[in-house]
């Protein structure tokens, strides 16, 4: 019996953890994603303020836990957003109390068109599955910080051509689709560049922890 309870606790504390901020993260990024900033005279989605956290969340659970665990928490999260899209979609269409008056701003923030929504779906699928991919790929090959930046660089980029192609290609120039693109894989990368020093401490932490728990 006991054998069976401890077969049955496969993930530790800290994968729990992780795989929430993960998932949290992802939300919290499609939300915001309706919200524009400019960037000098460019423009992308404020979901950058938050997305890339979900790819250093990424890279971790692909290090400490490798490809398959993190696979199975990018699809959980592929599932929690296309819940939370279809769970605001209901909200939206279902009828408000006539003295409610921000059901037209409710839908303008919430109510994503299927095709952005499209967009994004398969370019997180690709993108994150890409980066865990690639990282746990040249895992014997370099070191993490040199795994991170590449990982995230194919990751991203998969990510940013899906998105803009899909979402916006046939309404704004080629010209305008490049430049989109290139900024947010520059904005995205740097980002993880930045915090590159944070996330191989972290990852230390996490490993040290993990094998602490097993002895």
């Amino acid at each position: 019996m006991k054998k069976k309870n401890k077969k049955m606790n496969t993930n530790s504390n800290m994968f729990v953890y992780l795989s929430i901020i993960f998932v949290v993260c992802l939300l919290l990024s499609n939300i915001l994603a309706s919200k524009l900033l400019k960037v000098g005279p460019y423009s992308v989605t404020s979901g950058v303020l938050v997305f890339p956290i979900s790819y250093i969340i990424n890279d971790i659970l692909s290090e400490v836990y490798g490809y398959d665990k993190a696979k199975k928490i990018i699809i959980m999260g592929f599932a929690m957003n296309l819940f939370m899209v279809l769970v605001f979609l209901l909200a939206i269409y279902l009828p408000a109390p006539e003295w409610y008056e921000n059901s037209d701003a409710f839908k303008t923030i919430l109510g994503s068109t299927p095709r952005i929504c499209l967009a994004g779906f398969i370019a997180y699928l690709f993108g994150s599955l890409a980066n865990a991919k690639v990282l746990v790929k040249m895992k014997e090959n370099s070191k993490f910080g040199v795994r991170a930046i590449i990982s995230t660089i194919v990751g991203e980029g998969i990510d940013s051509i899906i998105f803009v192609l899909i979402s916006f290609i046939g309404s704004i120039t080629i010209n305008q689709l490049i430049e989109m693109i290139i900024l947010q894989v520059t904005i995205k990368t740097l980002y993880e560049l930045i915090c590159l020093p944070i996330t191989t401490i972290i990852v230390n932490k996490v490993k040290l922890y993990e094998k602490e728990n097993k002895s």
